[in-house]
């Protein structure tokens, strides 16, 4: 079957490659979830990108308003209509659903068309009472539109978000695309997209996340932007942490290409660790690594590193290192998972730092999801071969049941813990976990010096 490629950013790789020429596709979801935007752009790609003329009908807002919100990402629909590539027909449903006028038919040839964006058909319901001259109209509305050639979008609001009842129009449709504008956690809601249904064709399920930028709508999808799923090649050996002492614990250094999570409170020391990991690891090794910060900014990270005579910035002119910063209010989970894997691919990291995962604990109230997505990131980067540290609250600071979830993803966890000792504070350092290394056990004594975090392994901690 030909597909029509829609030409919206991520979105034909859920597809696998675009709707079937012909279909129906149902766009569904409440006010603000991006309807319209993901319609307009559809018609938008299709001319410009694909050569396929296109009509948008609308039963609520006049073509200039269209014109206006189109032309905030670039799209400039006054003139594709000038060049006789596109209609923008406002009209009624009345007329839409009269069998004796043929306003769709008589556009769509005189354009050419080979798609349509109807918004919304919602707007039906307004002239007909009862349902099943409700599904009679819209059976018989998407059958013409099939006739013609067009494939269409036909936007739908949804009226409540509980208990859900199926609506006939999801059963006469190929497909349904549903959005959703979900509340969460933080001052930002979270956009996401699902493919419901596509009649005679594969899909990629799941909920996805999507964003509105100022070019268009872009689908974040972890799952079919990479296979998590997949085997690498590891590479056998290990690899020296470059902090003194540890490698000691560790019979020799960390095993490489895995995740190790190192959880502690403020003032232990994780995120000196973490640079000392990358700098020694580029200086002593000529290692490539990528440090994300999700906290401090580089010229923090930059300052208090030269405490420690680690030069990050000369580290960075030399290709070694590179200190990449996404804010915690503008981070997106999905997003950040795709570009720090890109990142890192691109620039030939064999090590990373993530400071600090605290974001996916504050992103995410369910442990299932918080799970999924959590393992596609630590998949992803172990497929790369890189070695990572995650930088985590301490466990008794976060939801326990968000840490366990983190933890049993990772191949390893290093506590790091400060305790008060006759009126002294102690940093300590124990290899909770290291799956495929004969570790040290016990509370190990750890001091942060001007060469940086310093172990003292003894026997029993």
């Amino acid at each position: 079957m030909e597909k029509a490629p829609t030409g919206i950013n991520g979105f034909d790789e859920l597809l696998l490659g675009g709707i079937v020429r012909g279909n129906s596709v149902l766009i569904e979801g409440i006010p603000g979830a991006g309807k319209t935007t993901l319609g307009i752009e559809f018609i938008y790609r299709g001319v410009t990108e694909f050569g396929e003329p296109g009509l948008i009908v609308t039963c609520e807002e006049l073509p200039e308003s269209i014109y206006r919100d189109a032309l905030n990402f670039g799209w400039d629909l006054r003139a594709l209509e000038e060049t006789n590539k596109l209609r923008i027909l406002c009209t009624s449903p009345e007329v839409l659903t009269d069998p004796e006028v043929n306003l769709v038919e008589e556009a769509a040839r005189e354009v050419g068309a080979r798609r349509i964006l109807v918004d919304s058909i919602s707007h039906f319901r307004n002239i007909l009472d009862d349902h099943l001259s409700m599904r009679r109209v819209i059976y018989s509305f998407c059958n013409g539109l099939r006739r013609l050639g067009l494939t269409s979008f036909l936007v739908k609001e949804r009226e409540n978000e509980g208990n859900r009842e199926y609506a006939f129009e999801e059963y006469v449709v190929d497909a349904i695309i549903r959005l959703e504008n979900k509340d969460r956690p933080g001052l930002r809601r979270h956009r996401v997209l699902e493919i419901c249904k596509t009649r005679g064709q594969e899909h990629i399920p799941g909920k996805h996340t999507f964003r509105i930028t100022n070019t268009g709508i872009k689908v974040l999808a972890l799952l079919g932007g990479f296979d998590v799923y997949s085997e690498s090649q590891q590479e056998n050996g290990l690899l020296c942490s470059g902090v003194a002492g540890l490698d000691d614990l560790l019979q020799g250094g960390l095993p490489r290409g895995v995740s190790v999570a190192v959880a502690g409170g403020s003032g232990t020391g994780k995120t000196v660790l973490g640079l000392q990991f990358l700098a020694r690891g580029a200086m002593d090794y000529g290692e490539k690594g990528v440090f994300l910060s999700m906290e401090e900014t580089p010229f923090q990270l930059v300052t208090n590193s030269l405490r420690f005579n680690w030069d990050l910035t000369s580290l960075q002119e030399q290709g070694l290192i590179k200190v990449l910063y996404k804010p915690l209010s503008t981070m997106e989970i999905d997003e950040t998972i795709i570009w720090l894997g890109e990142k890192a691919k691109a620039f030939g990291a064999r090590r990373l730092v993530i400071d600090s995962i605290y974001g996916f604990f504050s992103r995410i109230d369910n442990p299932a999801v918080l799970h999924e997505k959590f393992y596609c990131l630590v998949s992803y980067l172990n497929s790369l071969n890189c070695t990572t540290l995650l930088i985590s609250p301490a466990w008794e600071l976060a939801d326990s049941g968000k840490v366990e979830v983190i933890h049993s993803v990772v191949q390893g966890t290093i506590l790091l813990k400060s305790v008060l000792l006759k009126n002294r504070r102690v940093r300590q350092l124990e290899i909770y976990k290291m799956r495929g290394v004969n570790h040290a056990m016990g509370n190990h004594l750890l001091e942060i010096n001007t060469s940086g975090v310093q172990v003292f392994p003894r026997l029993g901690g």
